[in-house]
């Protein structure tokens, strides 16, 4: 009696894989631990209102390589005085973001938020929604990986690793809609919201 072999380098690399799939899901709740909070606090409109009085505007530049070109980007930060609305906290010497020059004396509305200042514009709860969505992909991935050992340099391929999860015809379509769905939520989110 023969027996098939399998063609990967045995259980270690099973162990590597698994230990992949360890790293993703620790990655994934790390991830979401640390945005879940901002996303609650722009959703709910959280931070103090208030009115920049502008003093001085600076430019930057930001170079983008690509894989053929270059590019540059202009920023802008202006720095002044920052009032709450209706009275109360003051702050000198705050600088925030802006997407174009001002001049000297320009009043903008700004947000403080945990001792940050952001223009209201600029807390898009789009990208922290499509970071969270990123990480329901990344933790349905650590958790094929962890059950399988797939991912690792001489382990299964994926063809073997589905067949190798316990009741793949339930487990795999769960971990692969899992999948499907943080994708496609990722990119509605950072394209519509």
């Amino acid at each position: 009696m023969v027996t098939a072999q399998p063609r990967y380098g045995g259980t270690g690399s099973l162990w590597a894989g698994r230990l992949l799939g360890l790293g993703l899901l620790l990655a994934a709740a790390a991830v979401a631990a640390v945005t879940t909070p901002e996303l609650r606090s722009e959703l709910a409109g959280e931070g103090t209102k208030g009115t920049l009085t502008i003093s001085s505007c600076a430019t930057h530049t930001k170079t983008h390589y690509g894989t053929h070109r270059r590019s540059t980007e202009l920023q802008f930060s202006c720095t002044g005085g920052w009032t709450a609305q209706g009275g109360g906290s003051t702050y000198q010497d705050v600088v925030v973001g802006t997407s174009s020059r001002f001049e000297s004396g320009t009043k903008i509305p700004v947000v403080q938020v945990d001792g940050t200042f952001e223009q209201p514009q600029d807390r898009d709860p789009g990208d922290d929604a499509s970071i969270l969505a990123l990480c329901l992909s990344l933790l349905a991935f650590g958790v094929y990986c962890l059950l399988t050992g797939f991912g690792s340099r001489n382990g299964p391929g994926f063809a073997a690793s589905w067949k190798s999860l316990p009741a793949p015809t339930v487990t795999g379509p769960l971990l692969g809609g899992l999948f499907t769905l943080g994708v496609l939520a990722a990119l509605v989110c950072a394209f519509v919201l």
